[in-house]
């Protein structure tokens, strides 16, 4: 049994080579397609392992023995918290490499058996693995969840390629077993609009309805006001509007064939928490897509561990899926010098700047990036590689918000809940926060403490009024200074 698994092993890294030189791999891929198929099958054999909650020695010498990695039982333990490798829902993820093996044969004339002979090394390879230390019933349900997902998946690509009548398609859905209430059942005893890893149109569809269900777009003057209406950013709104000028007048140019210099949208966006980084970028990207310069105006959120992988190739992969989704709109990368803090062996964040630069020039016609974080890190961010400050020309520091503008901007959360505050409250509150201010701690969080504030006064409220045998309306809607005088932030 070892010696056949070790050459259905090294088989399938020969057929990586192959995958690696046909249509269905992405070539943007920076990492070898075996080094990629490797990792995935390291990540699959500690998901097993975490499914009953125990990685043993075992298991660690099963692991280097048969991909290589030599790893104790504790640093896999800490691998696998530190990049996130466990997740209930594996099952359902399928690898990257076993989804272009199906591509793969899709292309050469529906011929299924490479694709196959991946699903048996995952088979073969996990039963191996979980009997090295004695099989338990929770390893083996995922083990055979995770496969017949993947048998799933070969069979409803085929389904996509059946260009028949409805009866044979029907044949081939009822040969596909796939889980449905934690249980494999046949997929004939199911009702097939409740099935999702057998259609892969299905999340399409679902995309298709929340797009049917949004609220009509915005115009760009109705955008336009919401942002000259929020509260303080007074220098940020200033600039914004400037740089909303300059495209507008580079678009005249190019409609009436005039020559336009290149322009980069590219952003850097600094200042402490809470001061409406995230606020601007959505509102950019909307603005954006109102101008025509966006094909879809939306906001794409992600920090480190949303870019960053754990072994070589996985980097370059979380990348471009989330590129991918971003495309259309503004990727905004929060606390983007944590990308670059680390410089070592292990670390990948490098990486993930280095393939993000090269996604950036291949989409700069719909796509734009906004890196954010604390003032004096984004400096040492934008020096660690010589392509970041070429792409990004275009700064934004956001200020503290001043006493004045806390108080407007807890004023404005406490309308929005149906609330007022009572001239006690309102003079307290005053009082609270420009003490606060004077004594503003590094990284004050500004917004974000208005937040704490007003969430805190709501608890102490409810429980002022939660004792009273009558409550009156205005008691309901006024914060009165005693739900503030005992807050602690």
């Amino acid at each position: 049994m070892s010696i056949r698994l070790k050459e259905a092993i090294n088989t399938a890294y020969l057929l990586c080579d192959a995958l690696e030189k046909s249509e269905a791999w992405d070539k943007n891929n920076t990492s070898p397609a075996r080094e990629i198929f490797r990792g995935e099958l390291f990540h699959f054999l500690l998901n097993l392992s975490f499914t009953d909650a125990k990685l043993t020695g075992a298991e660690s010498r099963f692991i280097k023995e048969y991909l290589g990695f030599d790893y104790s039982v504790k640093e896999m333990r800490e691998y696998a918290i530190t990049h996130r490798v466990y997740g209930s829902d594996f099952t359902n993820n399928l690898p990257y490499c076993f989804k272009a093996f199906v591509k793969a044969d899709n292309d050469m004339d529906g011929v299924k058996e490479t694709a196959k002979l991946i699903l048996n090394l995952y088979r073969q390879l996990g039963q191996a693995y979980i009997k090295c230390d004695g099989a338990t019933k929770n390893e083996t349900y995922s083990l055979t969840l995770l496969c017949d997902n993947m048998e799933a998946y070969i069979d409803s690509k085929l389904i996509e390629s059946v260009n028949d009548t409805f009866g044979k398609l029907q044949d081939e859905l009822n040969k596909v077993a796939v889980p449905v209430d934690n249980k494999t059942v046949p997929l004939k005893n199911v009702d097939l609009s409740d099935i999702k890893t057998a259609s892969p149109q299905t999340e399409a569809t679902q995309e298709q309805a929340v797009e049917e269900e949004k609220e009509p777009e915005k115009t760009l003057d109705e955008l336009l006001e919401e942002l000259n209406i929020l509260i303080g950013l007074e220098k940020v709104k200033e600039d914004v509007n400037s740089l909303i000028n300059l495209v507008k007048i580079r678009k005249i140019r190019e409609e009436r064939g005039m020559d336009s210099p290149d322009m980069s949208l590219h952003m850097v966006f600094s200042g402490n928490p809470g001061t409406g980084k995230t606020t601007i970028a959505r509102l950019l990207a909307e603005i954006y897509k109102a101008m025509g310069l966006l094909s879809k105006g939306h906001l794409t959120e992600v920090d480190r561990s949303g870019l960053v992988g754990g072994y070589v190739g996985q980097t370059a992969l979380k990348v471009q899926e989330v590129v991918n989704k971003a495309k259309g709109g503004v990727l905004f990368i929060d606390e983007a010098y944590s990308l670059t803090v680390n410089r070592g062996a292990t670390d990948y964040g490098f990486e993930a700047v280095d393939t993000l630069l090269k996604f950036m020039e291949d989409n700069r016609d719909d796509l734009i990036v906004i890196v954010a974080g604390y003032p004096k890190p984004m400096e040492e961010f934008l020096n660690s590689n010589p392509g970041l400050k070429s792409r990004f020309n275009k700064y934004l520091y956001f200020d503290d918000y001043t006493p004045e503008e806390l108080i407007g901007i807890l004023k404005l959360q406490a309308k929005k809940a149906d609330l007022v505050l009572s001239e006690e409250a309102e003079k307290f509150a005053t009082e609270f926060f420009t003490k606060r201010c004077e004594n503003r701690p590094e990284n004050y969080a500004n917004a974000r403490d208005v937040r704490n504030f007003f969430e805190k006064a709501l608890i102490n409220q409810a429980n002022r009024l939660a004792v009273l045998d009558k409550i009156e309306d205005s008691q309901l809607t006024t914060l009165e200074v005693e739900d503030f005088n005992t807050i602690i932030l």
